[in-house]
């Protein structure tokens, strides 16, 4: 009897699945136009259960409240597609100079479903957003390494 109550409960425990709590998180950066290029202001980063479109919402409100010379808002979150990216965050920022002098502050947002891949997402988003920038050369720094 004790082993098929036994048994009843492993079954009943192996049959049982888990989903994960879906976190949406969104980061939005304020930029500016400089005589030379264009920088990064900051960042703000919303998360939650609300969706993405209404996090991005206060995240911008919030991002322009704290930064009064933005001129524009470019938004990230963890949604690729339909496809859920995970609820590890990465923000890294990297200074770059041009033949000018100019120096340029750039930010990159990673997600993933661990933090190494959100970092590898954070430095494809950095190269993607400014062209001259190697991680070889100018390298980054992290700001934000956070599981939700």
């Amino acid at each position: 009897m004790k082993k098929l109550i036994f048994m009843s409960v492993i079954s009943l425990l192996l049959g049982l699945t888990v989903k994960a709590q879906q976190t949406n998180i969104v980061v939005s950066i304020a930029k500016k136009a400089t005589s030379c290029n264009s920088t990064d202001l900051g960042y703000q980063v919303y998360y939650g259960a609300s969706s993405s479109s209404e996090l991005e919402r206060k995240a911008v409100t919030e991002l322009k409240r704290n930064n009064p010379d933005w001129q524009s808002v470019e938004s990230k979150d963890n949604i690729d597609w339909g496809s859920y990216m995970g609820n590890y965050l990465v923000i890294i920022s990297t200074v770059t100079t041009d033949s000018k002098g100019c120096q340029r502050v750039t930010y990159g947002v990673g997600f993933g479903k661990e933090s190494s891949s959100a970092l590898k997402d954070a430095l494809s988003h950095v190269k993607g957003r400014n062209w001259t920038w190697l991680e070889s050369k100018h390298g980054y720094r992290i700001e934000v390494e956070k599981r939700y």
